[in-house]
C-alpha cells in the first residue's frame, strides 16, 4: 500500500508541474487521478469462498489514470489505466493459519467524454469506455493453494464501462466525483498449484463510484 500511495503521489506531482507549466501556445488535454470501488457480487466465486471459510466479495477496489486529448469544444478521448485489487481473509481468522483470497488486475480503455455543461467552477460530463484486462486470482485454504490466471497481450478479457462525472474547481484544478457500470466477466482460466475447479468464471461487473483530481491544462504537444 506504501508502494501505491508512492506512485500516486509521484504522478500527481508530475501532472501538477506539467499543468502549472503550460502556456497558451500549447496543446492542451486533461488528467484524471482517481481511486474507488465496483460493488460486485460474483455468485460463483462467493459460494465457493463462503464453503472455503473465507469472506464473500462485494468491492472491487480500484485506482489509475486517466489522460484525454480534446477533439472539439464538448467531445474529447484517451486512455485510462486502472488497477484492481481485491483481499478477503478468513470468516473467523484464526493465528495458526492463513488463509486468503486475492485478485489482482490491469485494467486499460479508450475513452470518450462528453462535456453538456461547463462553467468556470462546475464541468459535468458523460463517459463511454472500451478495453481489455489481464486477471489473476489467487487463494490458499487447508486443501488449495494454487491460483487461476487469464491474461494475453495486451489483454485477454473484454471490459466496458460508462458514467458520469461531476467536477468543481477552478482555472486548472478540480475535484472530481465520478459515478457509472462497468461491465467484465473472466472465463477460460489457466489453472496453476492445487486449485478445484469449482470457479469457472467470475463476474466483476456492477456499479462504482470514483473520487479524484482532475487537471486542466496538461501540455500534449509544445506551441512554437
Amino acid at each position: 500500500m506504501n508502494q501505491i500511495l508512492t506512485v500516486l503521489i509521484f504522478i500527481s506531482l508530475n501532472i501538477f508541474s506539467l499543468s502549472a507549466t503550460a502556456t497558451s501556445e500549447d496543446r492542451l488535454g486533461q488528467a484524471r487521478l482517481f481511486l474507488g470501488s465496483t460493488q460486485t457480487q460474483p455468485t460463483e466465486l462467493n459460494t465457493e469462498l463462503a464453503a472455503q471459510g473465507l469472506k464473500k466479495v462485494d468491492l472491487n477496489n480500484k485506482f489509475g489514470v486517466e489522460i484525454t486529448f480534446p477533439f472539439s469544444d464538448k467531445l474529447s478521448g484517451g486512455l485510462r489505466y486502472s488497477k484492481y485489487l481485491i483481499s478477503q481473509d478468513e470468516i473467523n481468522s484464526s493465528s495458526a493459519t492463513d488463509y486468503k483470497v486475492g485478485i489482482d488486475q490491469d485494467i486499460a480503455a479508450l475513452v470518450g467524454r462528453f462535456i453538456f455543461y461547463k462553467t468556470e467552477f462546475l464541468h459535468l460530463d458523460t463517459v463511454l469506455g472500451v478495453g481489455g484486462s489481464n486477471t489473476n486470482y489467487e487463494i490458499k485454504t487447508a486443501t488449495q493453494n494454487g491460483s487461476l490466471t487469464k491474461k494475453g497481450t495486451p489483454f485477454a478479457s473484454l471490459y466496458s464501462t460508462g458514467g458520469v462525472s461531476l467536477a468543481l474547481g477552478k482555472e486548472k484544478y478540480f475535484f472530481v466525483i465520478e459515478g457509472g457500470y462497468e461491465s467484465q466477466k473472466i472465463d477460460s482460466f489457466d489453472r496453476s498449484g492445487t486449485i478445484n475447479s469449482n470457479v469457472k468464471s467470475i463476474d466483476l461487473s456492477g456499479p462504482y463510484l470514483t473520487i479524484g483530481f482532475m487537471f486542466e491544462g496538461i501540455p500534449i504537444s509544445k506551441g512554437k
